[in-house]
This record gives C-alpha cells, sequence and structure tokens, in this order.
C-alpha cells in the first residue's frame, strides 16, 4: 500500500509497567515512536480536507454564503471518514499499541465510516458558516459583542468535534448518544475542553492565516499533530469513564 514505509511489521509497544509520560515529553515520544503511522494516516486526511478549505476559501473570496455552507456540506461528508481514520492512529499511539497500521487503519474505517457521514455534514456546515461570518463581520457590522458571539460559538464546535471524533473510534454510539455525550463531557470537563479546542483553533488560524507558506507546515504535521495534542488532553478522562483500556485488554485475553 503506501510507498514510502514498510506496514508488512507490527508496530513498536513499549513496555506495559512502564509509567507513560506527561506533556511535551510524552508528544515527542509518541511522534519519534509512531511517526511512520501518524504521517500517512495525515496525509490522507489532509487531501480529502482539500476540497473543504479550498472551496472555502473560495467562496468567502467571492462573498457566496451559498458556496460556503455547501462546501462544508461536501467537504464534511468526504473528510469525516479520513478523520475517524486518524483518530484511530492516534488513539493506538496514546494507549501504546503495537500493530500493522494499515490493517488497523483499514478496519476502522470499514467498521464505522458510514456512521461519520452524518456529524461530518454538520460539523462542516457549521463551522463553515463560523468562519464564513468571522471573515465578514467587518461588512455585517455588530461590533465586539457579535465578534465574541462568534468566537465562543467555534469554541463550541471545535470543543464538541474534540469529544466526538474519539467516541466514534472508540466506541459504537447512535447519533443521539454521541451527541448528549458531547455536550455533558464539555460542560463536565470545560477546563480541558476550552484546552483542547484552543489547541485546535490557534492551529487552523495559524494554517489560514500563513497560507500558502504554511503549506510546508501542513505537509510535515498534517492535522494530525493538533488532534494529538488535543486527544492528549481529553483521553485520559474518556479512558477513565469508558474503560477504554481494561475492555481492550479483555477483549485481547479473551482472544488469546
Amino acid at each position: 500500500m503506501p510507498l514510502f514505509f514498510d506496514y508488512s511489521r507490527p508496530g513498536p509497544g513499549v513496555n506495559p509497567d512502564e509509567p507513560r509520560k506527561k506533556g511535551l515529553p510524552r508528544i515527542w515520544e509518541m511522534i519519534s515512536r509512531d511517526f511512520k503511522s501518524f504521517w500517512p494516516a495525515g496525509a490522507i486526511n489532509l487531501l480529502f480536507s482539500l476540497p473543504f478549505v479550498l472551496a472555502l476559501r473560495f467562496a468567502c473570496y467571492t462573498h457566496s454564503v451559498l458556496l460556503a455552507l455547501l462546501a462544508g456540506l461536501i467537504g464534511g461528508l468526504l473528510a469525516a471518514p479520513s478523520f475517524l481514520g486518524l483518530a484511530d492512529t492516534l488513539l493506538r499511539s496514546l494507549r501504546d499499541e503495537p500493530g500493522f497500521w494499515w490493517y488497523r487503519y483499514s478496519r476502522a474505517l470499514k467498521r464505522s465510516w458510514k456512521a461519520t457521514l452524518l456529524p461530518g455534514a454538520i460539523m462542516g456546515t457549521v463551522f463553515s458558516a463560523q468562519v464564513f461570518t468571522l471573515l465578514h463581520l467587518p461588512v455585517i457590522g455588530g461590533g465586539l459583542a457579535l465578534l465574541l458571539c462568534q468566537l465562543a460559538g467555534m469554541l463550541l464546535s471545535a470543543g464538541l468535534f474534540a469529544w466526538g471524533l474519539p467516541q466514534q473510534a472508540l466506541l459504537e454510539l447512535s447519533f443521539p448518544a454521541l451527541v448528549r455525550n458531547c455536550f455533558l463531557l464539555f460542560f463536565r470537563y470545560i477546563g480541558k475542553t476550552l484546552t483542547a479546542a484552543v489547541i485546535l483553533l490557534g492551529y487552523a488560524v495559524l494554517a489560514w492565516l500563513l497560507f500558502p507558506p504554511s503549506a510546508f507546515l501542513l505537509l510535515a504535521a498534517g492535522l494530525w499533530l493538533p488532534l494529538l495534542c488535543a486527544l492528549q488532553v481529553i483521553y485520559p478522562t474518556l479512558d477513565e469513564i469508558f474503560g477504554v483500556e481494561e475492555a481492550i485488554a479483555g477483549k485481547l485475553k479473551n482472544e488469546g
């Protein structure tokens, strides 16, 4: 399958008794160990996200709100499965799980890609509308109050995305259950929510404002780097609530 790396061998793992690092040392540990999985998963995700980004930029340039909404709807549908595959790859690294990257990536997509389409279409449409409105505030008017409302709305979207994506990769939930969980977790762990949302939005703003020079950053780090940092913030809470690693260990034990 991929051209640059060998995926015929299991990926590296760590000693199960070794305590996990925290903060930047933990991020660096995962990148140095699993970059060969992160990069191709991120490249696929970036490729399928390009239609959304380019169409939204064109919609903002032409001041077409209809095109912006279509960009969000269609772009969200296209990008959603690739976000699921990327999240699955990053979450496996977060729980130090070795394995064949492409086999696990493709299996995750085969299992859950259809479930990502509705959330992807909704989130894509909402976020594109928010970006379009934010960039047209000087024309719309409304002053500081409207600006703060827009920023709050974007933090809400990013926070719900941060909680929703890993749940789709880890759990089999109906759409209403997913939405309910996202809102409950958003407000119950508001500090972690805002931290993850700021990481995601900060990276997106940086890439948007510095484009096209930021293309070099996107080629190297894609969208996997901010998502990895955001997931590191919230994954321990998800594991504590849903017993992810305990359930996986039990399943592996039964299969063995």
